[in-house]
């Protein structure tokens, strides 16, 4: 798969700067094995690393400089940039059926690196309901995911878009181009307020075929978060599989990444040198009022039953952000009596903004 689209061979100017420095280190990016110091930690990175994760996915849009579009954004507003981590922040357990493999799946496991950008548009989308009206608030992102090491090391293995909303109610207004909202009555006084645990909502399309509407909300907790484990272990209706389904895992202990991706989380956090002062928790959900729609091919074969997405945004005692996240994703792989079987898909990453 090309690691480049048609859209990459025309860069604005300041999308060719942004490639020939290095934002964390002040450096040219165009020299041969240079290294970078980020914030939060330090590493060596390859040119590719650099060529892959530095031109921006997406021209910032005009909301990011409409005060009224970054306060009614709340808590996604602190997205708008290009985020990216560092090789060896992603972790990836990937299922995967294989017809000739012992129990009919593989793992493809492996660490990954990306860069996601996150733009605003610059003002609120009505959703009118004849009285009073939701309105919604957008960011757009795209994202791009590189191997970080084997033979596939900086090609790209996946790639998607679509958008975060922060959704709010208010006054509808009177006629095509109105100018004053509709009078109570018939507009309900007070107008109804937004319910906070719908109040964000995901909406991913992905080209293997899947588009997918999760909803939830947001809290903030003081200092840094407490990021629980999870299991990729398969199961059947909920119940256990034979032992020998969970060999290609390895040991189910919690530092094992590829039972607890959450683990690479942990160690991240832990080794985060500044203090985090106060964390934003947003969770969304395809079973919370959301679906997901297949392709007919994947249907049939891996079906994506549910799509669950938790975000952390660390704010750091320097003033920065760091971005943690995790992404659970359920496939079905039916079986020869035509029952399913249930894998996480589960993906981890911590980013920090360079634009």
């Amino acid at each position: 798969m090309s690691k480049k689209t048609s859209g990459d061979n025309t860069k604005s100017s300041s999308q060719q700067d942004s490639q020939q420095r290095c934002p964390y280190s002040g450096t040219s990016s165009g020299a041969s094995s240079a290294t970078h110091s980020q914030p939060g930690y330090a590493s060596t990175e390859s040119n590719t690393y650099w060529n892959n994760v530095l031109p921006p996915l997406l021209r910032q849009g005009k909301g990011r400089d409409n005060q009224d579009v970054l306060y009614n954004l709340g808590p996604l507003a602190q997205l708008i940039g290009t985020w990216v981590s560092t090789p060896q922040n992603g972790y990836n357990v990937m299922p995967l059926p294989e017809a000739t493999a012992k129990n009919g799946f593989i793992l493809k496991n492996f660490p990954y690196y990306e860069e996601i950008t996150f733009s605003a548009i610059a003002d609120k989308v009505p959703n009118r309901g004849g009285k009073f009206q939701q309105n919604s608030y957008t960011l757009f992102y795209e994202q791009r995911v590189f191997f970080s090491q084997g033979p596939e090391k900086d090609q790209l293995v996946h790639a998607e878009n679509g958008s975060w909303l922060h959704l709010k109610t208010g006054p509808q207004l009177v006629g095509p181009v109105g100018i004053s909202p509709i009078p109570s009555p018939p507009a309900p006084e007070p107008i109804p307020p937004q319910n906070p645990a719908g109040s964000i909502v995901k909406q991913v399309s992905v080209p293997h075929g899947n588009s997918i509407l999760a909803t939830g909300g947001f809290e903030i907790i003081p200092g840094r978060p407490n990021i629980e484990a999870v299991s990729t272990l398969p199961s059947k209706d909920g119940k256990a599989l034979p032992a020998d389904f969970y060999i290609p895992y390895g040991p189910d202990v919690v530092n094992n990444p590829n039972v607890n991706p959450n683990a690479v989380l942990n160690a991240t956090l832990a080794l985060t040198p500044e203090p985090v002062v106060q964390t934003t928790v947003i969770k969304v959900d395809s079973h919370h009022n959301g679906s997901v729609a297949n392709i007919p091919f994947e249907t049939r074969v891996i079906n994506v039953e549910r799509f669950s997405n938790t975000m952390w945004l660390e704010f750091l005692e320097t003033g920065e952000v760091q971005m943690q996240y995790l992404q659970n994703i359920t496939l079905q792989f039916p079986q020869p009596d035509g029952s399913l079987i249930q894998f996480p898909h589960i993906v981890a990453n911590t980013l920090r903004r360079i634009v």
